[in-house]
């Protein structure tokens, strides 16, 4: 096989840069059947004039439109009038017609508003009556209910010989419509605000004692007020009422610690020991300021009658 493909030489199947440079002398035909021949499309405009045809009128005169129409014997509707209806379409030939027709029928007499009602369904007669219990035919068009008799039955009305006191109704407070109570205003001795009274131990208890003991320590002590500071904000999420605003307190107390350690680093030439001794003086002065926004902020939440939030 490698003696093959060495010996192998190149032809135009290769590519034309292979091609031959003379013409060869014939070509052999080929063994496919010849393609078919599509057949002509004829012409559409073949047979057509060349001029294009003018147009002329007819040689014999046409029959007026009005003789196009048989007339019919009707008279002639005036287009002023109104239209009228015998029937209407939804009711006519119906059973409603039927029952409501006016005049009657040969089976049926006409309806009126006063006749006896009537029924065409079969009653059952009761054990007993004249020996059978077969369905009774009903009454006819003519026949009425009988008239009821006794005294008519009431829903909800208690047996005989009980006795139930009348139902009482607490007396209505409002005026009456259209005295002049109504239109009166209304007296400063019948509505009362709200106790909105918080004492300092309920704003102790909804502000936490986690919270409020770090910052008081804090305050006091000036080593460990960065410390007892960060303490106290990670204890925030205890706080009971308003806590959006309490943690938002915090975020803007560190973010004002981190912009004088930045400016206390560039003035000191990068010397940790004065940075952190210019940020416990002021994480100081923040954990005396923080018990009174935290216990302002909770003390407003309870006064508002906020829900607690959740631990």
């Amino acid at each position: 096989m490698l003696g093959d493909y060495y010996e192998r030489m190149a032809n135009w199947t290769d590519g034309p840069e292979y091609a031959p440079v003379e013409r060869p002398a014939a070509f052999e035909t080929p063994a496919a059947q010849p393609l078919a021949v599509p057949p002509v499309a004829p012409n559409p405009a073949a047979g057509a004039p060349l001029a294009q045809p003018d147009w002329q009128p007819p040689q014999t005169p046409g029959v007026p439109l009005e003789a196009l129409a048989p007339q019919a014997g009707l008279t002639a509707r005036d287009p002023r009038a109104a239209f009228t209806t015998v029937s209407s379409l939804a009711t006519a030939n119906s059973a409603w017609q039927s029952a409501h027709s006016t005049t009657g029928t040969l089976t049926q007499p006409a309806w009126t508003p006063t006749q006896p009602l009537t029924t065409s369904a079969p009653v059952s007669a009761p054990t007993g009556f004249s020996g059978s219990t077969g369905p009774v035919p009903a009454p006819s068009a003519s026949a009425a209910w009988p008239a009821p008799t006794g005294a008519p039955a009431v829903a909800g009305t208690p047996p005989r010989g009980l006795s139930f006191p009348p139902p009482q109704q607490p007396p209505s407070t409002f005026p009456q419509p259209g005295t002049p109570d109504w239109f009166a205003p209304p007296t400063q001795g019948r509505w009362r605000p709200p106790d909105q009274s918080v004492t300092v131990g309920q704003m102790w208890r909804a502000a936490t004692p986690g919270v409020m003991i770090p910052l008081i320590i804090g305050a006091l002590i000036n080593p460990l007020s960065l410390v007892l500071l960060g303490a106290a904000a990670l204890l925030a999420s205890r706080v009971r009422y308003r806590l959006p605003q309490v943690r938002r307190v915090f975020a803007w107390g560190f973010g004002f610690l981190a912009a004088v350690g930045v400016l206390s680093l560039y003035n000191s030439d990068f010397e940790l020991e004065t940075t952190w001794s210019v940020l416990s003086g002021w994480a100081q002065v923040l954990c005396w300021i923080m018990p009174i926004v935290v216990l302002l902020q909770v003390g407003a939440g309870i006064r508002a009658h906020e829900p607690p939030s959740r631990p």
